[in-house]
């Protein structure tokens, strides 16, 4: 039986519907969903929307479509079996059009949802006059913690919100003190992997019926033209799968996962990371309990503290901390601090670029809808930063592009760590590297580049260490009081006056290509 013919059979009756109903909103796709609890579930009809409206919002890789429609329809099953009715409505609206023709369908008096946590979605429901608004408690911490952690406007630090939330959680907390007496062990997870130790095989989940219905569905109506495509799909799509998916990343890849986090590689995109953001993001999976388990492979011998550390600050730090600097910045998306303006270059869309950093890096976002942060940062981020790229283009494509990007994680990830382009909320120097630092963490994304890391001048040097000290040449002025970044600029302030004129030659050289890139 299909998916529609299936769910169908659990379909609220107009004549014998309970005046509450609860919508479930695709990236609240908890096994324990906190408003479906203590309610028989005969009793308590739930509403999922499937729209038209999102897929036209923008391009989205059809890999990142499916895995939400698959996720989606099969939770839906699942509460359906437990004994929900389940409203599974159809619309080309938005979310706001879509749930007034649901309401209006199966005659509910009012509708309860946690508030979506994207704001595109969160602002337009939320002026329905039926629809109640519950605090979004899939998260680990929540708007009056981070106030209290910041209770006046200013700098945010990752760090005071981390060793704030570790506190409150008591993870990784030996009494008063963290876990082995320091906060951060950063400076032990920068080895690079040169082969050994081998990465354990993941899990692969081999699409249902379910998910190959929605296969057939993005193929036919969303994935002509789009960046990516949908073979090979394998992403977790059910809590169970997510949880296969989590159990393997603790037992085989945690141990290894803090010395090469910010490592790179040709050939292992992924490494030692979970790859777990995307189910994560939609809700199949809970933070805390990542983070304990994660706690748990230290206090057991499993895992070095650097690796346990190195896990719950990515997802009770960043990921947390991210989420709430966006939420109290209305007006993010549009925050230029470094006037960039260069158009998108059709490089990030699979058009050859000559470095092959970033065509290979663009090549694996372009068949799994993901790579791990580094090559987020230190490649994609890196190179348009340097070249002077528009941070509301890198962003929409990082929207785009991966299948865990939701506006509250990429922006402030793009706009704010990536590109600097918040002038510092929250990161205290612009994340740019030469082609000297790609090379150190990954050398294999430089073999067989027809430029050379390791040469600044001729024929066959980087094109990144051009740009490296023609960004800081361009931008002298904002950075000079910068101590972070004071061994740079006394760099720059030694260099040879025709080094730095060639430097800034090549450079615009590249913009140009660019440029052209972006029109081709």
């Amino acid at each position: 039986m299909g998916f529609f013919a299936e769910i169908a059979r659990f379909r609220p009756r107009p004549d014998a519907t309970p005046g509450r109903a609860v919508w479930v909103g695709f990236d609240q796709l908890s096994p324990r969903h906190p408003l479906l609890r203590g309610v028989p579930p005969a009793e308590l009809p739930l509403v999922y929307v499937e729209t038209g409206w999102k897929p036209a919002r923008r391009p989205y890789h059809p890999q990142k479509l499916a895995l939400l429609l698959s996720a989606q329809r099969h939770h839906a099953l699942e509460r359906a079996r437990e004994g929900h009715p389940v409203g599974y409505f159809f619309s080309e609206q938005g979310y706001d059009g879509a749930l007034a023709q649901a309401r209006e369908r199966w005659g509910f008096a009012s509708i309860e949802a946690l508030a979506p946590a994207e704001r595109e979605v969160r602002e337009p429901v939320a002026r329905l006059p039926f629809l109640a608004l519950r605090e979004n408690t899939l998260f680990a911490t929540d708007a009056a913690f981070y106030r209290r952690v910041f209770p006046r406007p200013g700098r945010r630090l990752l760090e005071t919100f981390y060793r704030a939330a570790r506190r409150r959680t008591g993870l990784l907390m030996d009494g008063d003190a963290p876990a082995g007496g320091t906060w951060n062990l950063d400076a032990l997870n920068r080895k690079p992997w040169k082969g050994a130790p081998p990465v354990p095989a993941r899990p692969r989940f081999a699409p249902d019926a379910v998910t190959e219905e929605v296969l057939a569905l993005v193929r036919e109506r969303y994935a002509s033209g789009r960046f990516g495509d949908l073979a090979g799909f394998d992403w977790p799509v059910t809590a169970a799968e997510a949880e296969r998916a989590a159990e393997h990343f603790f037992a085989r890849l945690l141990p290894h996962f803090g010395p090469y986090e910010d490592a790179m590689h040709a050939d292992e995109p992924a490494l030692f990371h979970s790859r777990l953001s995307a189910p994560l993001n939609l809700g199949l999976l809970d933070p805390l309990d990542l983070c304990r388990r994660a706690e748990a492979g230290y206090r057991l011998g499993h895992a070095p503290l650097a690796s346990a550390e190195g896990f719950v600050r990515q997802v009770l730090g960043w990921r947390e901390f991210v989420r709430h600097v966006f939420e109290e910045t209305p007006d993010y998306h549009e925050r230029n601090a470094l006037q960039a303006e260069l158009p998108l270059p059709a490089w990030y869309w699979g058009a050859a670029s000559g470095l092959r950093c970033l065509d290979l890096t663009v090549a694996q976002v372009k068949a799994r809808a993901h790579s791990h942060h580094i090559t987020r940062l230190m490649v994609l981020a890196n190179v348009a930063t340097l070249l002077g790229v528009d941070p509301r283009a890198l962003n929409e494509w990082f929207w785009v592009a991966y299948a865990d990007a939701y506006e509250w994680v990429v922006t402030p990830n793009v706009v704010g760590m990536g590109t600097f382009a918040d002038g510092g909320l929250f990161a205290t120097k612009p994340y740019v590297a030469s082609g000297r630092y790609v090379h150190k963490m990954g050398a294999s994304l430089c073999a067989g580049c027809r430029f050379d890391p390791r040469r600044s001048d001729g024929e066959g040097a980087c094109p990144l260490n051009h740009l490296y000290w023609d960004f800081f040449a361009r931008h002298h002025e904002r950075f000079a009081r910068n101590v972070r970044l004071a061994m740079p600029l006394r760099q720059l302030a030694k260099m040879p006056a025709e080094v730095l004129a060639d430097h800034r030659a090549q450079a615009e050289a590249w913009r140009e290509r660019a440029r052209s890139a972006a029109l081709s």
